[in-house]
């Protein structure tokens, strides 16, 4: 009669004592090695984040500087003078302009920048699309729309504005610009890739049927 046991030395040539303390080195070590290969991976995926953090940083600090650029650039075609700062760390953005230095030049007074929101309403407008503009240059939105961006502006601004919008959009490259404006065109000079596109006026005075 052949017992279990004796079985097992029979076909393993080895005691159940000796086959339980092999089992048990070999679950040690594949533990010991999936934590390896857990903690090497972990190693990899840290080590990769840094490397894509680092990128996104250069590529963070391009960008902004791309649009302090623009934004100044927008601006000079008035003659005006801006910059824009930003505190990433504290997710912060802040836009000075100044108005005044091309009309009293070396004044030191004109030289202070000021908060957009103390500027004129035209002012004001013409600097929020100089920022906007600055912002779609560091975009890839193939669609860029406007709704009554030249309400409260001059004729001056408007013209600086609409010439400045037109150009943007000539130099972008598979991008469509949509603007709505409540207002005539007079005085406007078209680009000839413009099209435009006039609403008929609506109806006043008339009785609901």
């Amino acid at each position: 009669m052949n017992l279990p046991g004796i079985s097992i030395v029979l076909r393993q040539g080895a005691s159940i004592e000796e086959i339980s303390r092999e089992l048990s080195d070999a679950e040690a070590e594949y533990k010991r090695v999936k934590k390896f290969y857990k903690d090497l991976n972990k190693l990899a995926a840290e080590a990769a984040l840094d490397e894509r953090r680092d990128k996104w940083c250069m590529f963070r600090m391009y960008m902004s500087l791309r649009c302090k650029m623009q934004f100044s650039y927008h601006l000079s075609c008035r003659a005006y003078y801006g910059k824009v700062s930003l505190k990433h760390s504290k997710g912060e953005l802040k836009l000075e302009v100044n108005m005044l230095a091309h009309r009293y030049p070396g004044d030191q007074a004109s030289t202070s920048m000021k908060d957009p929101k103390a500027l004129s309403g035209g002012e004001k407008s013409f600097s929020t699309i100089c920022f906007l503009l600055s912002l779609w240059d560091c975009i890839g939105c193939p669609v860029r729309c406007l709704d009554e961006f030249d309400v409260f502006m001059d004729a001056v601004n408007r013209k600086v504005t609409m010439r400045m919008i037109m150009e943007a959009a000539n130099e972008a490259d598979r991008k469509q610009y949509i603007l709505i404006s409540p207002q005539a065109l007079n005085g406007v000079k078209l680009l000839p890739s413009v099209k435009v596109l006039r609403m008929s006026d609506p109806e006043r005075g008339q009785d609901e049927q």
